[in-house]
């Protein structure tokens, strides 16, 4: 799975208005990667959703983390850089 679904998946995972926020941090060419990926999801089995969930907390991911700390942890994805860059995978 690419990096670019993953962070498609964790967004909706963690809520239309906590995802929002997020995307509303992040430049165009990122929101360019990320949106039409999102409109392209479909049902995420619960396997999926686990297992980008714990990839997430791996990296650092925690619930009460501040929008602007969940966009750096999501560019962790991207080897630290803008999201759209030369993903790790």
């Amino acid at each position: 799975m690419t990096s670019i679904k993953k962070v498609a998946i964790f967004l909706m995972m963690i809520g239309v208005e906590r995802g929002q926020r997020i995307i509303g941090l992040m430049d165009n060419g990122e929101i360019n990667a990320v949106v039409p990926e999102i409109r392209s999801l479909t049902d995420i089995l619960p396997e999926i959703q686990e297992s980008v969930r714990a990839e997430f907390v791996e990296l650092g991911y925690e619930d009460k983390m501040k929008p602007s700390e969940v966009l750096t942890i999501i560019r962790f994805l991207f080897n630290g850089s803008k999201i759209g860059d030369k993903g790790r995978r």
